[in-house]
């Protein structure tokens, strides 16, 4: 009997913590009342150790505020870090992580604003399996089967950074916020060099001529990254966090001024696993024995499919009377629940934003929320695969029709996964028989869906000898059938 190691990995959740930063911004007047705020977090780093991970973020902030007379925004950036402990954490250990923003308190001081952000960060980690299984066998009948699994994982953090061009709709004056949606639609891996093709929206709210104005602006994202180390055959899975946009104007008196430029910040998240196959030794049998076989059961977790779909979704809103809405800002998108169907998936979560107002006293704003409940088609996946789901907000309108009306365009991203249980032998006890007791010649009765290998199985021989006397038995047999047996003593 020979063995050998099978290595495997499976993508487990290790578990989710929840971390508070306090975060204290001050600006040139004093605040009168805070408008909006729009928090950003990803990860960019952790130290895995025996048990436990250590995990670095950045919090991208925007500030929205009214000084009483005037309304003015403030971009920010600021550190986190926690740790997550699991069981099946070492030093090698490879992990991804989701953020979400749990909750955002705001405490306001003259010309301070202090900001109490509670995270909720999820982690993931690739977990290897080593055991060993029987893959051949000399001079005894061995039926083997092919074995799919998760060979190796690679999680690579590449930095990057937008430049681009674009021209507002109406003369800049100040710029308030400047919001940035990146959608991957495409990407490709080719000797160490990862193609990305996507789209990418730049919401830019600035003042012009004393109104407040929000512009979506889209530019195509087209890139290239170094990511050597990862092997062409690997699968991918990529998504896109905006860290910081920065915006980029030169005002000219007397001139019209709508051309600007952003320079926005990102982290392309990348999980490059390959899937690996082999020929593992489910049974076997001697002429002169059986085998007592123990089994062992191994996890590894298989892509199932994923896509990437824009949706479009609206509600209205009830509308106080006397209020104009004049603008929607720091738009986000939540999955709260992913489930996975035949060739689908349906994505349950909610948009939320702020709606500026006009009234006759200066600007007011309210949070407003945007239910949805939509099915993306997904090739290859089923129910028993686990969907994950991130919306990014690519445009996102306000407008008076009698209620406020709100419209969204959502770019979907679903990637999916199995767990696949695979049982392979790990030992084998030889149990011989004396041969010698059975007769020359035997008939037997065999009984119908019984396949060839059950049959010389049993009878311990070779197809070829049960098939040189027995020339009419099917496989599976389609009949009851009797079976000469011309035993070799």
């Amino acid at each position: 009997m020979q063995f050998s190691n099978l290595s495997t990995l499976s993508r487990r959740l290790v578990g989710t913590v929840q971390t508070a930063e306090s975060v204290r911004i001050s600006v040139k007047n004093d605040i009168a009342e805070v408008l909006s705020v729009g928090v950003e977090s990803t990860v960019n780093s952790y130290e895995a150790s025996r048990g436990e991970a250590s995990f670095y973020g950045k919090t991208s902030i925007r500030l929205l505020y009214s000084d009483g007379t005037s309304v003015a925004g403030q971009n920010y950036n600021a550190d986190f870090t926690a740790t997550v402990n699991g069981d099946d954490l070492d030093a090698d250990s490879k992990l991804t992580f989701d953020v979400t923003t749990v909750e955002t308190k705001i405490d306001v001081s003259v010309n301070t604003a202090t900001l109490t952000i509670l995270l909720e960060v999820t982690a993931y980690a690739y977990v290897t399996e080593e055991v060993p299984y029987l893959c051949a066998s000399e001079d005894v009948f061995c039926k083997t089967e092919p074995l799919e699994y998760l060979q190796e994982a690679n999680i690579l953090h590449l930095p990057v950074v937008l430049d681009e061009e674009l021209n507002a709709s109406r003369n800049i004056t100040t710029v308030l916020l400047a919001e940035t949606a990146l959608c991957a639609t495409d990407y490709t891996l080719k000797e160490g060099v990862l193609h990305l093709t996507g789209e990418g929206t730049v919401r830019l709210t600035y003042i012009s001529d004393g109104s407040i104005v929000t512009d979506n602006l889209n530019f195509t994202l087209d890139r290239e990254l170094d990511a050597s180390g990862i092997d062409a055959d690997c699968q991918l899975r990529v998504t896109l966090s905006p860290k910081s946009t920065k915006v980029r104007l030169n005002i000219a008196e007397e001139e019209v001024n709508t051309v600007f430029s952003v320079e926005i910040s990102a982290m392309v998240n990348v999980e490059a696993t390959k899937i690996g196959l082999c020929d593992a030794v489910c049974d076997a049998y001697g002429t002169d024995c059986d085998f007592s076989f123990e089994r062992k059961s191994v996890t590894t977790t298989l892509p199932c499919g994923s896509t990437v779909e824009r949706k479009h979704v609206s509600a209205s809103v009830p509308i106080e009377t006397g209020k104009t809405p004049v603008t929607i800002v720091n738009a986000t998108a939540m999955v709260t629940k992913c489930t996975s169907l035949e060739r689908r998936a349906e994505v349950q979560g909610v948009v939320q934003a702020t709606v500026l107002f006009a009234t006759e006293v200066g600007t007011e704003s309210k949070r407003v929320e945007l239910p949805f409940a939509e099915t993306v088609a997904v090739d290859y996946l089923m129910p028993q695969c686990r969907s994950y789901c991130t919306a990014t907000v690519a445009d996102i309108n306000v407008k008076d029709a009698g209620s406020l009306q709100v419209d969204a365009e959502l770019c979907f991203t679903i990637e999916s996964e199995r767990d696949a249980l695979c049982s392979v032998i790990v030992n084998a006890e030889e149990q011989p028989f004396d041969k010698a007791s059975l007769p020359a010649i035997e008939v037997c009765l065999a009984h119908k869906g019984e396949t060839l290998w059950q049959l010389c199985k049993g009878l311990h021989m070779s197809e070829e000898d049960l098939l040189a006397t027995n020339p009419e038995i099917t496989n599976p047999l389609e009949t009851d059938a009797r079976i000469v047996v011309f035993n070799k003593i």
